[in-house]
Order: C-alpha cells, then structure tokens, then sequence
C-alpha cells in the first residue's frame, strides 16, 4: 500500500492539519485506519496518537482508496474536538478492550409471575364484600315474552315486571 497525500490545509482555530489522502492498494483489500495513519505519520513526521482519520473508502471497481485524516498538535486539542466513536475506531483492537466501560453491577429483580398462576386469594373484610355488590345485581336478563332466539334481551326485575 502507498499513501499519497493531495491536499494539505492549516487549521489555526483549530491547531490542526487537515489532510486528504489517495492509499493505493492494487492487489490487496482496502487498507485498515491504522495502516492507513501509520504511513500518514511517516510522511509528516508526528506520532501516530495525534492523527485521526475520518473517512477511508474504496472506489467500486479501482484499486485506491480516499480518505480525509485531521493531524492536531496536542492529545488534549484531539479529545477535545474528535467524536469519541472517531477516537474508539482509530484504536487497536487490545486498546479498546481496555478502554470499554465497566459494566455496573446488575440489580436483582423480584421473580415475575406468570400469566397462569392463580392469584392469591385475600380474606376480605366485610367493608370490602359491600363494594363489590352492585346497585341493581339482583336484575336479571330474561328474554322477553314472545322472544325469538337470537333477539336484544330486555332486562327484567326478579318480580317479573318489565322495566
């Protein structure tokens, strides 16, 4: 693979260089960030920790890969300004297994029911026994004299009168 640098651009707001890159990789697959900011370091003599890329993508069919990398002149400027899911993606693989958060502790749940268990039943009292008799339970549905099966039921007092 051989990285060549088109465009390079002074970022003095930022203290940055802003980078665009040609990688070609004839005969290989596309190239990995690491390799990718490995030979970017080389060619503009800062360390490796200082460089993040972030765009490197094949053209369908060619042999070259684009890419875009900031260079900044401090770490502190770098976590400052890049998007951390930028500064996971450029790590090697044993440093991000480091740098992931430790799980915190998992809190034990009371056992959930089940949808056919039976409730458990609670003596009740004889102020709850009068909430659950409702005005006008003693009514009965009867059809009406003279009903066909099937016909609106009309409700009916237990003396037999129609109401």
């Amino acid at each position: 693979m051989k990285v060549e640098i088109i465009e390079k651009t002074e970022n003095p707001l930022f203290k940055r260089t802003e980078v665009k890159f040609k990688a070609d990789h004839r005969g290989e697959p596309t190239p990995k960030r690491l390799d990718a900011r490995a030979q970017l370091a080389a060619q503009l003599g800062v360390a490796e920790e200082l460089i993040v890329i972030e765009k490197l993508a094949s053209t369908h069919g060619r042999q070259a890969a684009s890419g875009i990398a900031r260079v900044y002149s401090s770490r502190e400027q770098l976590e400052g300004l890049e998007p951390k899911f930028l500064l996971k993606r450029g790590m090697p693989k044993e440093a991000k297994a480091e740098a992931k958060p430790e799980e915190k502790p998992k809190v034990e749940k009371p056992p959930e029911k089940k949808v056919g268990e039976p409730k458990e039943a609670k003596p009740k009292g004889p102020k709850e026994e009068a909430k659950t008799e409702k005005p006008g339970a003693e009514k009965a549905r009867k059809p009406a004299e003279g009903a066909k099966p099937g016909e609106k039921v009309k409700e009916v007092a237990e003396s037999g009168k129609e109401g």
